[in-house]
């Protein structure tokens, strides 16, 4: 999967970009088809949170979110190998990136697992590292790509990089303001009941305005993240990776006594 003819690793991106649009409009279709979620402006997680659409969005969202890792770790990898001994704040940025990456693909994982009804407390906590993982590690790489300009990558690319960190931020800010005032809002008008999920189209329920507004920006968001990695395409492109399995004996039942072949050739 790797490696895939003259294309190096750019077809990884790609394949996430697939994966992910077909998991959003799979579990969006099958949510509104069973009447678990009304048509207009459901959340991402209410979409994904009733089966069986739950189990194709935990199935394909856990498949994302390793692929999220990978392409993160290759990234790190690339960066690493063309910007050594160059730039060193480059390379601090560079290793900062890949923690809160590979912490973003992990929040990831717990939105998959843990559906909004069912422990909400941890499903909004992978929320919040995904998706504000994400919009840190995408401002970090873009202000990476511009450290690499014009030696190693195109302004352009730079330049539509920090674009869509920038925006997603703004539509982080803005999903998770207008979700928590929809909430207060709501509670207030009716304090004994709980925040609805999913909610209802009814325009005149409490907050509803706040919600459609906070619901918009969380798939717009999810959108550009998925934009952001396909831009990596381009540059996967270019790279080889090898996995080397070597063994350190000449028969199964030996323990090993050197650290390479290299060693048992000297």
């Amino acid at each position: 999967m790797l490696q895939c003819g003259k294309l190096g690793s750019g077809h990884i991106p790609v394949i996430f970009s697939i994966i992910f649009t077909f998991m959003l409009g799979t579990t969006y279709v099958f949510a509104v088809w069973h009447r678990d979620v009304d048509p207009v402006f459901p959340y991402i997680s209410s979409s994904g949170d009733q089966r069986p659409e739950s189990c194709i969005f935990s199935l394909l969202l856990n498949l994302c979110a390793v692929l999220i890792a990978l392409i993160i770790y290759l990234r790190f990898g690339l960066v690493k190998e063309l910007d050594r001994d160059f730039h060193r704040n480059t390379n601090r940025l560079n290793n900062i990136s890949l923690w809160i990456g590979i912490a973003s693909s992990f929040g990831m994982c717990l939105v998959a697992n843990f559906q909004e009804t069912a422990v909400i407390q941890i499903h909004m906590t992978g929320a919040i590292i995904c998706f504000g993982g994400s919009c840190i590690y995408m401002l970090l790489q873009a202000i990476i790509t511009w450290f690499m300009y014009p030696t190693f990558v195109h302004g352009t690319i730079a330049f539509v990089r920090t674009v869509l960190a920038l925006v997603a931020s703004v539509l982080f800010v803005v999903a998770l303001s207008c979700g928590i005032l929809a909430a207060r809002i709501y509670h207030a008008a009716y304090p004994d009941k709980p925040t609805p999920r999913p909610w209802s189209g009814d325009p005149n329920q409490p907050g509803f305005e706040l919600h459609c507004i906070s619901a918009v920006a969380e798939w717009g968001l999810a959108i550009i993240n998925m934009l952001y990695i396909f831009s990596y395409s381009r540059d996967f492109e270019k790279i080889r990776v090898q996995l080397r399995v070597q063994p350190l004996v000449f028969h199964l039942g030996q323990s090993p006594l050197y650290n390479s072949l290299e060693d048992v050739a000297i």
